[in-house]
């Protein structure tokens, strides 16, 4: 059965005087039954004030307790998984597949931060005996407020990466879910308040927030007792939580991921030999219709002689493609209006749409777009714009120009390596993940993995939202000046108790001291 109030650090707090909101499937635009509470401002501030209290708790939990409560959080996952992946796809009208498949990278990636809390070296344990007796490690900053993802239900939402990171660390969480699949994040909430209970943890540690409102993100952002934020979605909605944190007597770190072109760059031999190019690209501008962060929004191939027939093969494959709805029709709305102002633009040599779907893909040469380069903006759904550059140089004139990408892809022939070093070199400045085969759609959830890029695209490039390392976002380091064992903590103590690899005078160790 789902939850339809709120959880307030540990209770389903029923309002009947609340402002009532409810879900749509987008597939058949119908209005689902189950009826959800607005969070009001009394819960919002009961949920930090309770988070903040049991905050010094939590913090000092064992790596042990946290890996039991993980592990848990699975568990109770699993035995509703029936009930996650029926809502899942009335709510966002995704497809059978991709529900299974974003359940279990949802417990993938638990098992991945499982897995971290056992090895333990990532609270970085760094020692120093010579002259004063220094100590060093990674401690959690406090309570964290995470913001649903529309276009993940399940992997960027209520036991996201986001929330798992952030539990992983010793930082309580307050979730505002995304309104539209409001239904599946109660019953993952829930599943997340059982595995507190069942692990012996304090409930306050987690709540979950419900509501259409800006205002309940805005209370969220700006309580004086919130340490950090976590974000997955549009420019504008990242951009505003990150200006509310700067406006704070005491700033907060916001770390949102945000827009993406995901550039494709295509060498003029790559262009020629690679018959698969068509098929592959076409595929990844329309996985997910077009809603993953990392669909190519823009395809630039270098044809000096104008003779490739890409962007028209690229169509071919398109235009029979049969997609779901897009998840909200919000989104869908925003999408069209985006597509009619390119298809206003005389600068734009061709934009073609299916006529199976909303995937579309446009044309212009890479003279134009330098010229307009707010063409470059993201068109949130399955659009690509290709761009025809001339040569090599004017290829590298875009990517200098370009903005912060979470990826780019550069595909070229071995033999072209040495040319293709300018543009390589521009890339690296402006992306967090550059790729030299297949196309940037598909998130490996590992230690490796970084999911972030320079501004826009997210509040600070150095971090990314995706694998272990996310972990980082949530903890900052504090040293110990010649401090007594006993009041030391566990990971710094003489005798190693944690069997943890340390940095001891500068070499890497479990040695005990």
């Amino acid at each position: 059965m789902i939850k339809t109030q709120n959880l307030v650090a540990g209770i389903w707090q029923n309002n009947p005087q609340a402002t009532p909101f409810q879900t749509v499937n987008p597939k058949t635009d119908e209005t689902l039954n189950t009826v959800f509470q607005e969070a009001t401002n009394a819960q919002v501030e009961e949920s930090v004030n309770k988070a903040a209290a049991i905050f010094d708790l939590y913090a000092e939990t064992t790596l042990e307790q946290r890996t039991q409560f993980l592990q848990a959080i699975q568990k109770e996952l699993k035995a509703i998984r029936p009930e996650i992946l029926q809502t899942y796809k009335e709510e966002s009208a995704l497809p059978e597949g991709r529900a299974q498949g974003e359940f279990d990278r949802t417990l993938g990636q638990i098992q991945r931060f499982v897995e971290l809390l056992q090895e333990g070296s990532f609270v970085q344990a760094t020692i120093h005996t010579a002259g004063p007796d220094l100590r060093k490690m990674l401690h959690p900053i406090g309570p964290i407020g995470v913001f649903g993802a529309s276009n993940f239900p399940l992997a960027f939402s209520t036991a996201g990466g986001d929330t798992i990171s952030a539990l992983a660390s010793g930082c309580p969480v307050i979730v505002k879910a995304h309104p539209y699949h409001a239904g599946t994040s109660a019953l993952v909430a829930e599943a997340i308040h059982n595995a507190l209970l069942l692990s012996g943890l304090p409930p306050d540690v987690f709540s979950h927030l419900g509501g259409t409102s800006h205002e309940i993100g805005k209370q969220l952002v700006t309580h004086p007792l919130l340490k950090g934020v976590g974000f997955t979605g549009s420019f504008a909605g990242g951009k505003a939580l990150y200006d509310l944190a700067q406006t704070r007597e005491e700033p907060i770190p916001v770390f949102a991921e945000m827009g993406s072109v995901n550039p494709i760059f295509i060498s003029e031999k790559r262009l020629i030999k690679d018959k698969s190019l068509p098929e592959t690209l076409a595929q990844s501008i329309a996985l997910g219709t077009g809603q993953f962060c990392t669909n190519p929004g823009l395809i630039l191939f270098c044809d000096p002689q104008g003779k490739s027939d890409l962007f028209t093969r690229v169509s071919a494959h398109i235009n029979p493609m049969e997609l779901p709805p897009m998840v909200h029709s919000n989104i869908q709305k925003n999408y069209q209006v985006q597509l009619e102002e390119l298809r206003q633009n005389k600068a734009l040599q061709n934009l073609l749409k299916s006529e199976s779907s909303d995937a579309a893909v446009g044309l212009i040469s890479g003279k134009d777009l330098l010229i307009q380069m707010h063409l470059t903006e993201e068109v949130f759904g399955p659009f690509s714009l290709f761009v025809h550059c001339h040569s090599l140089e004017e290829m590298t004139a875009v990517a200098e120009k370009l903005s912060g990408q979470l990826t780019a892809t550069l595909l070229a022939e071995e033999e072209e390596y040495p040319k293709i070093k300018s543009v390589l070199q521009k890339l690296k400045n402006k992306v967090g993940r550059l790729l030299f085969e297949g196309v940037p759609t598909g998130v490996a959830v590992t230690q490796a993995m970084q999911h972030g890029g320079p501004y826009p695209t997210s509040t600070d490039g150095r971090y990314t939202s995706v694998g272990t390392d996310a972990i980082y976002r949530w903890l900052r380091p504090v040293a110990f000046q010649d401090c007594p064992n006993g009041l030391l903590p566990l990971a710094l103590q003489n005798e190693n108790p944690l069997s943890l690899l340390r940095n001891l005078n500068g070499k890497s160790t479990k040695e005990v001291i």
